[in-house]
């Protein structure tokens, strides 16, 4: 193995840790973060969803943006496939063309509005391949049930 690949994967417990016991904030009210990182979004106590970002205020708020599109707010995206999927809607077809469907825009308004009360935890990871590898463990390690590393 890899020397560095392994120094990463020796910490990750380590970081995970930290990212499990650090405060967790309001989205509404985030407070002092750091720039770049990992968070992750709880609902009703439980973890959702694991990101990372170079601007984390700025992408924590994306995500439960009312303006924000696919591209910007793929965990609601995510969230409204779901509600979707409980409803029958037909999801064979893009994402662009999803979100011009009434009802699944609709949906999708909801769930960005579902995002905009949740919590979140973060910890600063500057290092791109530390973020990369930390976000597939965590999710992993928290079995995030939106997390979705297929590509688009």
């Amino acid at each position: 193995m890899n020397d560095e690949f392994k120094r990463i994967i020796d910490q990750l417990p380590i970081m995970f840790e930290r990212l499990v016991t650090s405060s967790i904030k309001h989205w509404n009210d985030l407070g002092r973060l750091p720039k770049k990182g990992i968070y992750v979004f709880y609902e009703n106590g439980n973890p959702i969803y694991v990101g990372r970002t170079n601007r984390m205020k700025d992408r924590i708020k994306e995500h439960g943006r009312p303006s924000s599109t696919h591209n910007s707010a793929p965990f609601a995206f995510n969230l409204a496939k779901k509600a979707a999927i409980e409803k029958g809607l037909d999801l064979n077809k893009s994402r662009v063309d999803l979100e011009k469907d009434s009802i699944f825009a609709k949906l999708f308004f909801e769930a960005k509005d579902r995002v905009s009360k949740m919590s979140v935890c973060v910890i600063e990871i500057d290092d791109p391949i530390i973020q990369t590898i930390f976000e597939v463990y965590a999710s992993m390690e928290l079995k995030t049930e939106f997390n979705d590393f297929n590509t688009h």
